[in-house]
This record gives structure tokens, C-alpha cells and sequence, in this order.
């Protein structure tokens, strides 16, 4: 099941990840080294392609990813 903005949000922010900032339906997070986009488009769920784009960044599995809480 693919994930929603609000569920990659919280899961970043534990791992470390900070606001940069925001434009237009995209928030920008950085940890001090890596700085990527995130689609925000109200509820809807966050594309497979992103998703893998963002879980390659992280050097995560989904799996491991999906058990940060």
C-alpha cells in the first residue's frame, strides 16, 4: 500500500530530516547533507516512482522505512 504525504512527513522527521521549505505542492527536507523534494497533494497517496526515489536517497528498504514509527 502506498504511502501518504502525512506518513513519509512523520517518518522523516524521526529520522533526522528538517523543513527547508516549501513551494507549491512540494516541501523541501534536508539533513544538513541531502536536500530532496516530497510531493503534498492534500490526501492523495505518494507515487511508487517517488516512493523508490526517496527510499534509494535514504538507503532504505521499504520495509525498514515502513517501521520507523
Amino acid at each position: 500500500m502506498p504511502f501518504k504525504y502525512k506518513d513519509i512527513n512523520k517518518r522523516l522527521l524521526k529520522l533526522g530530516y528538517t523543513i527547508v521549505r516549501k513551494k507549491g505542492s512540494h516541501v523541501i527536507y534536508s539533513d544538513g547533507k541531502t536536500t530532496f523534494p516530497v510531493p503534498k497533494h492534500g490526501s492523495e497517496d505518494i507515487s511508487i516512482g517517488v516512493e523508490k526515489q526517496i527510499l534509494k536517497i535514504l538507503k532504505l528498504s521499504r520495509d525498514e522505512f515502513q517501521k520507523i514509527n
